[in-house]
C-alpha cells in the first residue's frame, strides 16, 4: 500500500509542476492505461509519472521502467515500455524536489534508469546514461 501512496504523492507534484508551467492537466478517469495525466500546451502529450527512489544495495536513485500486469492465478509479469506506451516520462524525486521530464524514445528498452539528484559523479559509467539534462527542476 505504501507503493501507491507514493505513486499518488508523485502525480499530485507533477501535476503542481505542470499547471505552474502553464500546462492543461487532464487525469484519464481509469488507471488501466500506461500513461497517468494528459498535458496540453497546444499538443497533448500523455505523460507516465514514476516515483525516483533510493535504492540502497546500488547507493543510486532509480527508477523502475516496467509495468506489472497481474494475470492469470496472480501472476504479474513484467513490461517494458513501447513508444506506443506514452509521449514523455516524469520523473519525481520527492525528497529532492526534482523533476525529469523524458521522451519516451530516450527509455525505450531499459528496464531502469539511474539519476543524480543531489550529486552528479563527473564522469558517469557508461552503463548508466546521463538523464540529467532532462531535469526541468
Amino acid at each position: 500500500m505504501e507503493k501507491h501512496k507514493k505513486g499518488t504523492v508523485s502525480e499530485l507534484l507533477a501535476m503542481v509542476f505542470f499547471k505552474k508551467n502553464e500546462y492543461i492537466v487532464s487525469k484519464p478517469i481509469s488507471d488501466f492505461n500506461e500513461y497517468d495525466l494528459i498535458i496540453d500546451n497546444g499538443s497533448l502529450w500523455r505523460v507516465q509519472v514514476k516515483t525516483v527512489y533510493w535504492d540502497n544495495s546500488k547507493h543510486r536513485y532509480l527508477i523502475s521502467l516496467v509495468t506489472s500486469h497481474i494475470r492469470g492465478k496472480g501472476r504479474k509479469p513484467n513490461k517494458k515500455y513501447t513508444q506506443k506506451s506514452f509521449d514523455v516520462l516524469c520523473a519525481v524525486c520527492e525528497p529532492e524536489n526534482a523533476i525529469y521530464v523524458i521522451p519516451i524514445k530516450e527509455i525505450i528498452g531499459r528496464r531502469s534508469i539511474t539519476l543524480y539528484p543531489t550529486d552528479k559523479p563527473k564522469t558517469v559509467s557508461k552503463i548508466h546514461k546521463d538523464f540529467e539534462h532532462w531535469r526541468l527542476q
